[in-house]
């Protein structure tokens, strides 16, 4: 009975590890609207498509707002 206990701890653990790590991977498809055109850079994934999302994107001199969807 001992060794069930461990084992499944032991898989409730792992589980828990690696759905936590499979959050901070996301990727999405971004975007930015430049006039009525929408400009593709590409896909973002994890920190840095948390960053381009809340920082936007500098292009030449002038700051746009990024979106980007999930895929």
């Amino acid at each position: 009975m001992k060794k069930v206990k461990v084992k499944l701890f032991a898989f409730l653990i792992l589980s828990s590890a690696l759905i936590a790590s499979c959050g901070k991977n996301k990727c999405a498809e971004c975007h930015y609207d430049y006039g009525s055109t929408e400009v593709e850079i590409g896909e973002k994934c994890g920190d840095s498509l948390k960053a381009v999302e809340a920082d936007g994107i500098i292009i030449n001199d002038t700051l746009y707002e990024v979106h980007c969807h999930e895929h």
